[in-house]
Order: C-alpha cells, then sequence, then structure tokens
C-alpha cells in the first residue's frame, strides 16, 4: 500500500540525490576550467585522459571516500564498499556509453562529418581499460580486500601515469593559448548566481587565470564537490534503507525517523542514480570538447575517466580504510552483484573499443549500438538477482578463488 510515509521517504533521497547532482555539476564547471588552463600545453588526447579525467571523475573519487568512512558496512543494505563500487562501475558504463551518444548527437559530430579521432588513442586507452577491467573483477572475487589489492590499483594507475609520459607526442599539439581565452567576461553578480551555485563567475568573475587563481579555484570547487557528494551518498543510502531509523544523519536533524526507503543493495542504487549524478560532468565536458573539435580529448576524457574510476577512485580511498580500519569483507550476497555489473562493465568496455576502432562505420549506427548497450545495462542490472544468474556468477567466483 501507497501511504504518505513511503512516498516521502522514497521522495526526500531522490530530491537530495538531484540537489547534489546540480552541486557535482556547478563545481565540476570551475573545476574544469582551471584543469582546462593548467593543462593548455598538453597534447590532445594526453589532456583528455589525465586533467579531463581527473576533474571529471573527481566526483566518483570523492563518493568512494564518503561510502567507506561515512557509512562504514553498518550493515548489508548500505554496504560501503559495494556503494562505491556500484557508483564507479555505473559511471564507468554511463561514460563509455552515453557520453560517446551524447557527443555524437549534441557535439557538433554530425555536422561535421563524423568523429576525427586518432585510433591509437582508442587503442592505447581502451586496451589498458579492460586489462584493468580484469584487475578488478579478479581483486573482487577475493571477497575479503586488503591493502594489497588497493595498492595493486593505485600502482596500475601510476604506471598508466607512465605510459602517457612517454607518449606525450602521441596526438596533435594544443596551439598556444590566447591569454583572453583564460580572462572570465565580468558580470554584474546577482542573487541569481548564488542560489544557482555559479563557482565559475562567484570565484572568477572579471579576473585572468594564472596558476594562483587555477589552483584556488580547484580547491575551493573541491571543496564544494565534497559537499555534493556527502549528499548524494545520504540520499543513496536513505533510498537503500528499510527504515530511516537505522541511521542517516539527515533524516534525524529533519526528525524523519519514521520513513523508509526501497529496501534493496545500495549497489543497485548506486549503478544507476548515483552514477549518473556523477557522470554529468564527465558529458559536459566531453560535449564542450567536441564542439571545439578536440574530439580526441572528448573520447580519450570517457575512457581515461575509467581509468581513474576504476585504478584511483576505487583503490586509494581503499588503501586509507585498510591501513586505518583493517580489510573489507563483503557479504557473499553484495560479491555476487559487485561481481555481475563488473563483469557487465568488462563486456561493455570490449564492445565499445571494438566499435571506435573501425573507420568507416556509420556514425549513426554507432550512436543506435550505444544505446542499445546502455539499455541493455540497465535490463541486467534490473534481473541480476535471478537465481540462474546468481549460480553463475559464484560458479565463475570459485573458478578464480581456485586459480589464485
Amino acid at each position: 500500500m501507497i501511504t504518505p510515509e513511503y512516498i516521502i521517504g522514497i521522495g526526500f533521497p531522490l530530491l537530495l540525490i538531484t540537489i547534489s547532482g546540480h552541486i557535482i555539476w556547478k563545481s565540476t564547471d570551475s573545476f574544469e576550467v582551471a584543469a582546462d588552463y593548467l593543462g593548455r600545453k598538453m597534447s590532445h588526447g594526453v589532456k583528455g585522459a589525465t586533467l579531463n579525467a581527473v576533474a571529471s571523475s573527481m566526483p566518483e573519487f570523492l563518493t568512494t571516500m564518503f561510502f567507506l568512512f561515512y557509512i562504514k558496512n553498518e550493515d548489508v543494505f548500505a554496504d560501503s564498499f559495494s556503494g562505491g563500487l556500484g557508483v564507479v562501475a555505473g559511471s564507468a558504463v554511463f561514460n563509455i556509453l552515453v557520453i560517446p551518444l551524447a557527443i555524437i548527437l549534441f557535439g557538433g559530430v554530425l555536422l561535421h562529418g563524423g568523429l576525427r579521432i586518432q585510433k591509437s588513442v582508442i587503442k592505447r586507452d581502451g586496451v589498458f581499460l579492460v586489462l584493468l577491467n580484469i584487475i578488478l573483477i579478479v581483486i573482487v572475487a577475493q571477497q575479503e580486500l586488503k591493502a594489497f589489492h588497493a595498492l595493486i590499483l593505485v600502482f596500475s594507475y601510476l604506471f598508466y601515469l607512465l605510459l602517457l609520459r612517454k607518449g606525450m607526442g602521441l596526438g596533435e599539439k594544443n596551439e598556444p593559448a590566447d591569454a583572453s581565452k583564460y580572462q572570465i567576461p565580468a558580470v554584474r553578480l546577482t542573487a541569481r548566481h548564488f542560489l544557482l551555485l555559479d563557482l565559475k563567475k562567484l570565484l572568477l568573475n572579471g579576473r585572468q587565470l594564472n596558476r594562483i587563481t587555477a589552483w584556488s579555484t580547484l580547491l575551493i570547487s573541491t571543496a564544494v564537490m565534497s559537499m555534493g557528494t556527502w549528499m548524494l551518498v545520504e540520499g543513496t543510502k536513505l533510498l537503500g534503507e528499510k527504515s530511516y531509523g537505522e541511521g542517516g544523519s539527515i533524516a534525524d536533524l529533519m526528525g524523519l525517523q519514521a520513513f523508509h526507503g526501497l529496501g534493496i543493495p545500495v549497489v543497485f542504487l548506486s549503478v544507476l542514480l548515483a552514477a549518473a549524478a556523477t557522470s554529468i560532468p564527465d558529458t559536459m565536458i566531453s560535449v564542450r570538447d567536441s564542439r571545439k573539435g578536440n574530439h580526441d580529448d572528448a573520447i580519450s576524457n570517457a575512457i581515461g575517466s575509467n581509468i581513474f574510476d576504476i585504478s584511483f577512485a576505487i583503490g586509494f580511498p581503499l588503501l586509507l580504510y585498510t591501513l586505518i580500519h583493517g580489510n573489507v569483507i563483503m557479504s557473499e550476497q553484495i560479491q555476487l552483484v559487485s561481481f555481475g555489473i563488473l563483469i557487465a562493465m568488462w563486456f561493455i568496455n570490449i564492445a565499445v573499443v571494438l566499435l571506435f576502432i573501425p573507420r568507416k562505420m556509420n556514425i549513426r549506427l554507432r550512436a543506435a549500438l550505444l544505446l542499445l548497450l546502455y539499455l541493455l545495462f540497465i535490463i541486467f542490472i534490473i534481473s541480476e538477482r535471478n537465481e540462474n544468474i546468481t549460480h553463475m556468477f559464484e560458479s565463475i567466483i570459485n573458478a578464480i578463488q581456485q586459480i589464485l
């Protein structure tokens, strides 16, 4: 029976998630401006896979930090690591399917006759992403996550940066930037700028970007983004709980303890809702790059974001947590769900890399296949709790454990 308590219990966390998405979007907007200035001398493709990827993936990193250190494995419905893993996996799928789709539809690709991408960029980042995905699958199959596992992920990202440094010549060089490009036009600030949290105007109104203003903007944007990701984690956690009485600081402060959420594992909500909220910045940055004609940056940002998410956004928070609180032990249910999501993400990563390598494939066909893959992913998430699928993943996990 649908009651007012049920409607408010679901509507309140959805409102938190919506507001958090806006905060994350606006803070990443100012973050990207500063990152663009700091990376102005990098070559195309390298900039997208590093600075742009880190800028747009900061929400996933901060979300994983909050899930691990704020929730702390309260119960199976708020399993901390699975929440962060769900956000990263869902965001990774969103990045590699929806972002290229958005680039094709809204990034001026159809008007300019197709994507201008160096296949070496796709092969370099795509192959590394697929291999990194396998590493994460093997780690999650262990169930008990240790500092050693986290170090593998962190060093994987450091190795990726080393590869990029050796290939700094890859891609066309950025043209020397016109100084006026980094002069933020002055406008009359109004209450609207504060209400909509227009950080770019609030922080840089009429100012010329330099190293000091760029780094200060990065720090302030990260602080605001942290507030948004905290709201995102809180909203996702409340939506997944059986009853608000099980915890939730915002609900407690507002006297909403009598309400209840959906009562399903938070990893499902993280994959679909929280991941979409954190992936808005990735989409905006890539579409902007595409409109400028920087298709290498636009696509490599999507793939590079996934590399950062899988390696550093999961690895570094996990490393800190295991060093401070000890190993993370996932419940069997959460392990199976997380494992299945990672398997799906792996297949999707392979499919998309293969999809962008051919030069002669029709751009509209590519867009249709990207949309189809995302719809199939959603259907898979909804049906993943099927017993036959669960038994299949149990067999794969057991086989990996026996090999290791």
